[in-house]
This record gives C-alpha cells, sequence and structure tokens, in this order.
C-alpha cells in the first residue's frame, strides 16, 4: 500500500494516515526523504504540516492530510516607466503544467500590451522553462516599443569645388609625386555649371509604446536654397543652384555666389592696395606695407609679409603671416581680419581675428588672435602644433600640441569671453523687469483710485485705460522673462562647451582666463584639458 495518493482533482499529495498510526515515517526527515524519492519530488511541499505532524499531540487535523501540491508554471509581464518595454517573469512549474504559448499570450493581454511583441523571444523564453529546476524564476524583455525617428532636416551639398579646396589639394605629377606649388588651373564655373544640390528634409518615422499609443516623429526642418549673386535655381530642378555668371564658386550654408576673381602674381607696389568686390587669387605673395580688402575669399599661395588683409567671406593664406618685431604697445604690422574662416601655415607678429574658425598649420609665435569658435594650431583630430607668447583675446575653444614655451615666455589665452556680455545684457534685463514690476505696481494703485470715482461714465474710462497699460505690461514682462530664459541657457551653453586641449605639453607663464575666473602656471603639464567646473578653472589629465 502506498504512503501516498494523488488527488487528480485538486492535483494535492495527500497522507493517508497520521505517521503514529502506522510507524512510517518516524520523523519529517524521513517523510521527507520519502517525497523526494516519490514521483510527487518537485511538488511544493507544505514543510509547516509535516513539522506539525510530528510535533504536535494535539493535533486537530483528521486525515487524509495535504502534504505537497502541483503548482502550474506562471508567466507574469511588467512594462517598464517609459511603456517602451515589457518584461515577462517566469516561475516554473512544481509538479503542475508548464507553461505554453497561450499562457504567456494571456499575461501579455492582463499587462495591457499590444505592440512590438517579438514572436522569438517568447520561443526562447519558453524555451528556457525546460532547463529550470522547480520553483526556479527568471526573466527576459519580449516587447520593444519603437522611437520615433525625427526627420532629417534639409542637407546641402557642393557639385563643385572652390578656390580653398584647390588651395588644399595640390597637384600630382605623372611620376606620382606632388608638386605642394602646382595648384593646378584657377577654379571657374561657367553659366549653367551645378553649383549645390538640396536635398529635402525627411518626415522621419513614428513611433509606438507597448501599450499602442503613437510616438509623433518631428519632422526635418525645412530650408530653402539662397540664391546670391551670379547663381540660379536650374530651371529642369528645383533643388539645384546653378551658375548664372563666370566667375569663382565660394561656398556658403544654404548657398554659394559666384564672384568675379581677380588674379595676381604678388601685390606689391607695382600693384598697388587692391580693393575688389568679388575674390581676389594670388599666387605668390602680399608684399610689406601693401592693403588687399575683398568681398569675396581672398587666397594667397604664398606669405602676407607686414600686409593688411580683410575679406567678408573665406582667407586662406598658404605659407603663412608674418608681421615685423614689436613692443607690447606698437600696433601689429601684419594684420589678418576674416568674416569667415581663416586659415594659416603659420603666423609670426601678426594680428588675425576671425568670426569663424581659426586654423593653423605649424605654429604661432607671438601673434594676437580671436576667432567666434575654434582656434587650432596643428592637423588632424589631434592637432600638435604650437602656441608661443602672445594673447589669445577670445575663442571658444582652444586645440593646439604646445602651449607656452619651455622658457616661461608669458602667452595669454582668454576664452569664453562673450560670457560678460551676456552676464551684462541678464543685468539690463533684471533692471528692466524691476521697472516693469514697479509700474505694474503703480497701476495697482491707480486702479484702486479709480475703483472711488464716483462718476460710474469716468471709473470705467479710467478703467480701460488702466486695463489696456496693464496688457502691455504683461506682454513686455513674458518678453523679459522669454529673454532671460535664452540668456540663461547661452551662459550654460558657453561655460560648459569652453575649453582649452593640450596635446602634448602646457609651458610655465601661461595664464589663463574662462569667462571671469583665472588661473596662472608655472610649471610645465602632460597633455590634459582645462575646462570650466563649478564656476572654477579645472584640469582633467
Amino acid at each position: 500500500m502506498s504512503l501516498f495518493e494523488f488527488n487528480e482533482q485538486s492535483k494535492t499529495v495527500e497522507l493517508l494516515q497520521h505517521p503514529i498510526e502506522s510507524g512510517f515515517p518516524a520523523s519529517a526527515a524521513q517523510l521527507l526523504e520519502a517525497i523526494e524519492a516519490s514521483p510527487y519530488c518537485e511538488f511544493q511541499i507544505d514543510l509547516a504540516l509535516i513539522r506539525t505532524l510530528f510535533t504536535d499531540s494535539k493535533l486537530t487535523l483528521k486525515p487524509p492530510f495535504i502534504i505537497a501540491k502541483a503548482i502550474d508554471a506562471t508567466v507574469s509581464v511588467r512594462v517598464d516607466e517609459t511603456n517602451m518595454s515589457a518584461q515577462a517573469t517566469f516561475i516554473a512549474a512544481q509538479g503542475g503544467q508548464i507553461a505554453t504559448f497561450e499562457t504567456v499570450k494571456e499575461a501579455i493581454i492582463n499587462a495591457g500590451v499590444q505592440k512590438g511583441v517579438s514572436g522569438r523571444a517568447i520561443e526562447d523564453f519558453l524555451g528556457r522553462q525546460f532547463e529550470a529546476s522547480a520553483g526556479e524564476s527568471y526573466s527576459a524583455i519580449i516587447a520593444h516599443g519603437r522611437r520615433a525617428k525625427d526627420g532629417d532636416d534639409t542637407r546641402f551639398v557642393r557639385l563643385c569645388a572652390t578656390a580653398q579646396d584647390r588651395i588644399l589639394s595640390p597637384q600630382v605629377q605623372a611620376d606620382g609625386k606632388v608638386d605642394m606649388r602646382d595648384l593646378g588651373a584657377i577654379i571657374t564655373v561657367n553659366p549653367g555649371a551645378p553649383l549645390m544640390q538640396r536635398i529635402p528634409p525627411t518626415k522621419g518615422e513614428d513611433g509606438f509604446t507597448v501599450f499602442g499609443d503613437e510616438l509623433i516623429a518631428k519632422p526635418g526642418r525645412d530650408f530653402s536654397l539662397m540664391v546670391m549673386d551670379g547663381t540660379a535655381i536650374d530651371p529642369n530642378n528645383p533643388n539645384v543652384l546653378v551658375a548664372a555668371a563666370v566667375g569663382v564658386p565660394v561656398a556658403l550654408s544654404r548657398g554659394m555666389r559666384v564672384d568675379d576673381v581677380i588674379c595676381y602674381d604678388n601685390i606689391d607696389v607695382t600693384t598697388g592696395h587692391v580693393e575688389f568686390d568679388g575674390s581676389v587669387i594670388v599666387s605668390g605673395d602680399i608684399k610689406d606695407g601693401m592693403k588687399v580688402k575683398a568681398t569675396g575669399d581672398i587666397t594667397v599661395m604664398g606669405f602676407v609679409e607686414s600686409a593688411i588683409v580683410q575679406s567678408d567671406s573665406v582667407i586662406t593664406i598658404v605659407n603663412g603671416a608674418i608681421g615685423r618685431k614689436r613692443e607690447e604697445d606698437d600696433d601689429f604690422t601684419c594684420v589678418i581680419k576674416g568674416k569667415g574662416s581663416i586659415s594659416l601655415g603659420y603666423a609670426q607678429y601678426s594680428q588675425v581675428f576671425s568670426e569663424q574658425d581659426l586654423m593653423i598649420d605649424k605654429q604661432v609665435l607671438h601673434c594676437e588672435l580671436s576667432a567666434g569658435r575654434l582656434i587650432r594650431v596643428g592637423k588632424g583630430d589631434k592637432p600638435r602644433g604650437k602656441i608661443i607668447g602672445g594673447k589669445i583675446l577670445n575663442a571658444l575653444r582652444v586645440e593646439t600640441g604646445e602651449l607656452g614655451a619651455p622658457s616661461g615666455t608669458r602667452t595669454q589665452v582668454f576664452i569664453g569671453q562673450y560670457w560678460h556680455e551676456l552676464r551684462e545684457k541678464q543685468s539690463q534685463l533684471s533692471e528692466l523687469e524691476k521697472a516693469l514690476n514697479a509700474k505694474s505696481a503703480a497701476l495697482r494703485q491707480a486702479r484702486k483710485k479709480a475703483e472711488k470715482i464716483p462718476s460710474k461714465q469716468q471709473k470705467q474710462l479710467y478703467l480701460s485705460k488702466i486695463a489696456a497699460s496693464d496688457e502691455q505690461l504683461l506682454l513686455k514682462l513674458k518678453h523679459v522673462y522669454r529673454n532671460k530664459e535664452i540668456l540663461k541657457n547661452k551662459l550654460n551653453g558657453l561655460l560648459k562647451n569652453s575649453r582649452v586641449t593640450i596635446n602634448e605639453l602646457m609651458h610655465p607663464g601661461v595664464e589663463l582666463q574662462i569667462a571671469r575666473d583665472n588661473k596662472t602656471f608655472s610649471r610645465i603639464y602632460p597633455p590634459h584639458l582645462l575646462r570650466m567646473s563649478e564656476g572654477k578653472i579645472t584640469q582633467t589629465f
């Protein structure tokens, strides 16, 4: 006769009589061993009852005693906080039924999951139960939402080279050697030549949560081609800009311009000063004392020697700019100023100002530099040029190999100086806000007085005027609050992005100011990054 009996209806294992009556098992341990050796070893055992059977002499329960029961596998599904994934948790069967696809499906429905369910993930999830021990738990992601993919903004692709491209691409000779002086023919375009193509914005792809909620994608921003001097829209393709005149193509952010071009071998006393409404290309040098001013690009394949060069566009000087040695208060004899980016081979005793980026291939000696964004001395992603002496008056970022000189030459670097202008604007807005609030308070007092006017008609007239003034004040205050928020974001962005990157060495004698904090360095430092952190200049090695 079996010690146990399995109840098919209740899925339980029953002990038919009390162990005292049968004399076996004699202890809870023996009973547990008997269960472990039976077909019911994986069932959920009622340990509390088993202990009671052998310890409680006044047990009121009567046989049969339910000492174990079959537990079916369970599956529960939980959605994460972002509603973008659903995780299923499995508890293996203890003598009961295994989980099936229908089990998981029911759990998914109960959790409200409607989209993004992976059939393969469910198969893998269910397959693991055959390796799990009774009652073991594990989890897996079985459903993923899809984040909305915002559309791409309009892109503009250049279809022709510019004079600067020519400078940066020396010609390869028949023998495979590169002649750095042979830059090929001057790049010009004829009417009808394609200049730039507009790639329209994309709408993006909508996403969804696992609950089935739609996530709307943000379409890309749409920009049109800018038709500048000497250009026109292709009559056969509204997304292509073509040349409308003979000249030198000049790249802009959302279009191109075709400039008239004037070419010189050298600019010296024989040519006189040059002021030209277009682009200027000099195959040689700009000599001492000369002035060159152009609305287009200025390209010099040689040197600029103690001359003044100004452009409303890009300036490229292949060999570099050299001025005469000067005392601290003397004016620079070599001045380069550009509204676009400036590229130089190297610079010495020169004043160089760019409203965009300033790129110098080799080194800077005792110069005064300024840029709206980046000053980089050296080539490549990790520039290794040198900045020795002089001043950097302003930039957002500075990247160089070495800063300063082993001799301790004083080298001053001021970056993020737009901070002072932004702070001044903040102060002005705060003063304006204070004045507007004072006027608002005065209007409140005027309203109280108007309420006491005996004449109903006169009272209404005054109240209407006060209401109109109050409405104007509110609009001005909203404008002030919006501008204050914009300024705050600009300041935070300026402090976050202002930095100096040293790729080799920083020597003694460097004086650094970022925004309003300044620091002087008196020893050599290895490669590191200088930036603002919690209002102070910090070094990260």
